[in-house]
């Protein structure tokens, strides 16, 4: 086998062992859960995201390493490393097939939601904001680099100007933590953690920290901010007509027609304080760490390649 397609392979089969290994212990670490919804939310994301982003890291090291001290010339693969790296290509392909899946569906969502969209102008929103006329009461956040705010009309007549405000203190805390990006990469990452059941439960629980979070943003409000958003909920989900549902899609939306006494009750309970795991100066510290050690790994990181080369039949 040439020098290039070597090269491929085993950048290929190194994202696939660590894409492996981190599955192996996600679940393990799903245990270790958090109090403050915020916290809770940002340790789903990034354990959801774990094994795609240990794996890529891994991929750029065998690389790196191979380019800087593999001679070239040909030398065979077995079949071990081959396989590995077909894997990866398949994970690669079924998230390029879920991303535009994905792309398809809310495209036709959106569509069918803002069908006669009339721009509005909503005081505490800075974004573009749409009114239209639904039987669900949405109340939505769409869109990524270019997020827009999707709103019913009988939301914007039926709930009071402070419950309004409430209402788009949630949605703004969504923007802000870029949740949309989070559903799509949940949705999309090339990982074998997604064919697993438990991909699904971090994602509901990690739906379930980003909700209860954004509400939290409510205390921009003052005291009565948790309040003016338990009574917007109650007065949102008693206007869905009996039987209805919004479509589904990966947009931050204020409620779905799911239970909310669960929500209702946090709200109405005593503040939680919103703790932060690392600070800024901390994650730069250990970003850089974590690349000092790459760098003066790579001979390492070579060795165990051409062993595996070598070794694997």
């Amino acid at each position: 086998m040439s020098y290039d397609a070597r090269f491929i392979v085993v950048a290929l089969a190194a994202f696939a062992v660590a894409n492996l290994a981190c599955c192996a212990v996600v679940p393990w670490m799903w245990r270790r859960r958090s109090a403050s919804s915020f916290v809770r939310a940002e340790d789903l994301r990034h354990l959801r995201l774990l094994p795609a982003l240990v794996a890529a890291l891994s991929m750029t090291l065998a690389s790196l390493s191979y380019a800087f001290f593999e001679q070239r010339g040909h030398e065979a693969i077995g079949m071990v490393m081959t396989s590995l790296a077909a894997l990866s290509v398949t994970l690669a392909a079924v998230g390029a097939g879920r991303l535009g899946w994905l792309w398809l569906v809310s495209r036709r969502t959106v569509r069918t939601w803002t069908h006669g969209a009339e721009p509005v102008s909503l005081d505490g929103w800075s974004r573009p904001a749409f009114v239209v006329d639904t039987a669900f009461p949405i109340v939505a956040v769409v869109g990524i680099w270019r997020p827009k705010l999707i709103v019913a009309r009988s939301v914007l007549e039926r709930c009071p100007a402070d419950e309004l405000a409430a209402i788009l203190a949630h949605e703004r805390a969504h923007v802000d933590r870029r949740d949309n990006f989070a559903r799509l990469l949940f949705a999309a990452t090339p990982d074998l953690l997604s064919w697993l059941p438990v991909s699904t439960r971090i994602a509901a629980a990690w739906h379930d920290a980003a909700e209860e979070s954004a509400d939290e943003s409510t205390a921009s409000l003052g005291e009565r901010g948790r309040l003016l958003l338990a009574q917007a909920l109650l007065r949102v989900a008693r206007m869905v007509p009996t039987g209805a549902s919004p479509a589904p899609m990966p947009a931050s939306a204020l409620y779905r027609g799911e239970n909310i006494e669960r929500r209702v009750r946090r709200l109405l309970a005593p503040v939680e304080p919103v703790t932060v795991r690392w600070t800024r100066p901390q994650r730069r510290l250990i970003r850089g760490a974590v690349m000092a050690g790459c760098v003066l790994a790579l001979e390492a990181v070579h060795n165990v390649v051409e062993a595996a080369v070598t070794h694997l039949p």
